[in-house]
């Protein structure tokens, strides 16, 4: 019997682990261990490729997407749309932000870790202050958005230029003539890279077990120790956010039960945990929404596109728990009520959009630590353990995107004839399928979600 790929998906994941933990105590040279003959590089080239197939697709899908999507919402409505949906962000980063202070005041990692003696003897810590030397304000994190060279945008991967000139793009085929026929060929381009998706995630568990083998057997487990109570309240935060905020929205404020939404985003979650990288579950979180939830691509390819670069709620509870972290372990007085809401609000701004160079977000991290007052060699120190926390809060960063759709989607049915109806575009449908009724969905709706 085949097996349903969110289960080849977490068997790859679980054989990466075991082997992972094999090549880490090996006792070789910890960048290309080897277990005999078998060497880490053997197998690492397979997650490698699986990973840049994925990147090789995010781009020209979110220039399709946004642009099919954007081309079938009426003008009138793209404003309304974009107010909408940039609050939800917005408003789901600050709880997010505020949650994560809750348990890093209620766990006080801080204070069972001597930082000052790791920043001494953490080579890393020196490594961060050339990356944080030059000097960036919100203004210019936010004046970065607009593109001086689009074509030096498409090269560097800036998902936020890319976004908003395919979002002018699109509007302006909306006023010109024979625009249509434009919006159709983005339509097919998109259906084929819909298609090409299928085909990479037929080959997903084998290149998930390749990069978790080298995520292990690289950083090992026994690099956690050290920082345990710090990992144990960041991990501790992020379960509270998927399994009891999460079920909370999605029964209150979405057409479905917890049960459908999880079952559905089984391979969702698990590509982002296993890459680590919001863009590159573009694809498959965007085939998720359309066709295992009927989610009508106008609606999915304007929210997750631009939801990977600015709805990181995953991102916002870390932000909020490592400064407050530092700051514990660092300073001699911990942070008052007051100063804690400011980081809340410094993690709001520095997350809204992060820069397109190396290690930018190691930058809107230095921002924040700048405005409190924190050592920036103390970025240096997380880095040597961010890889596990790393997908664990991309995980989440893609698990809110996809329930900010869905939300998005039923307050967008109350606009009534403000917004047209999915008739109005409709995509090829793909052996990605399942069926996931809305709540108390009758036998008619059942017929129309079954693909």
């Amino acid at each position: 019997m085949k097996l349903d790929l969110h289960w080849r998906i977490f068997i790859g994941l679980a054989l990466g682990a075991i082997l992972g933990y094999f090549f880490s105590v090996s006792g070789t040279d910890m960048q290309d261990p080897s277990l005999g003959i078998v060497k880490l590089s053997h197998i690492s080239w397979i997650g490698d490729l699986f990973l840049k197939l994925l990147k090789m697709i995010v781009l020209p899908l979110i220039i399709s997407s946004i642009i099919v999507g954007v081309g079938h919402l009426p003008v009138q409505s793209l404003g309304k749309v974009g107010l909408v949906t940039f609050l939800l962000f917005k408003g789901l980063m600050l709880f997010a932000a505020g949650f994560g202070l809750v348990f890093v005041n209620f766990f006080k990692p801080g204070y069972h870790i001597d930082l000052h003696s790791l920043i001494d003897s953490n080579p890393a810590a020196d490594d961060v202050k050339f990356i944080t030397e030059s000097s960036f304000s919100f203004g210019d994190l936010i004046f970065g958005i607009v593109p001086d060279n689009i074509f030096k945008s498409l090269a560097a991967g800036s998902l936020l230029q890319i976004i908003l000139v395919s979002i002018l793009f699109s509007v302006a085929l909306i006023k010109v003539k024979n625009g249509k026929m434009v919006l159709d060929f983005f339509k097919a381009c998109l259906n084929a890279i819909l298609k090409v998706t299928h085909w990479i995630m037929a080959i997903s568990p084998f290149g998930i077990f390749a990069l978790i083998t080298k995520t292990v057997a690289i950083g090992g487990l026994s690099s956690l120790a050290n920082y345990m109570p710090f990992v144990s309240t960041v991990l501790i935060a992020f379960a509270a956010m998927i399994l009891v905020v999460a079920p909370i929205l999605v029964h209150f404020f979405t057409d479905f039960t917890p049960l459908q939404f999880f079952s559905g985003m089984k391979e969702v979650m698990l590509t982002a945990f296993s890459t680590s990288s919001s863009a590159a579950s573009i694809p498959i979180t965007l085939e998720t929404l359309e066709k295992k939830f009927n989610i009508p691509n106008k609606i999915a390819s304007f929210v997750i596109p631009i939801g990977a670069s600015m709805n990181m709620c995953g991102a916002a509870i870390y932000e909020s728990i490592v400064t407050l972290f530092v700051a514990q372990a660092w300073l001699p007085e911990p942070l008052t009520l007051t100063q804690q809401i400011f980081v809340v609000g410094m993690v709001l701004l520095a997350t809204f959009g992060t820069p397109g160079i190396p290690h930018g977000s190691l930058i809107t991290m230095a921002i924040v630590f700048q405005a409190v007052g924190l050592p920036l060699e103390a970025i240096g120190v997380i880095i040597s353990i961010d890889r596990i926390l790393d997908m664990t809060r991309t995980m989440v960063n893609v698990t809110f995107d996809s329930l900010s759709c869905l939300i998005l989607n039923k307050m967008f049915k109350n606009l009534g004839d403000n917004f047209p109806e999915q008739a109005d575009i409709e995509l090829e449908e793909s052996e990605l399928s399942a069926r996931i009724l809305p709540k108390n969905a009758g036998e008619s709706e059942a017929n129309s979600l079954t693909y």
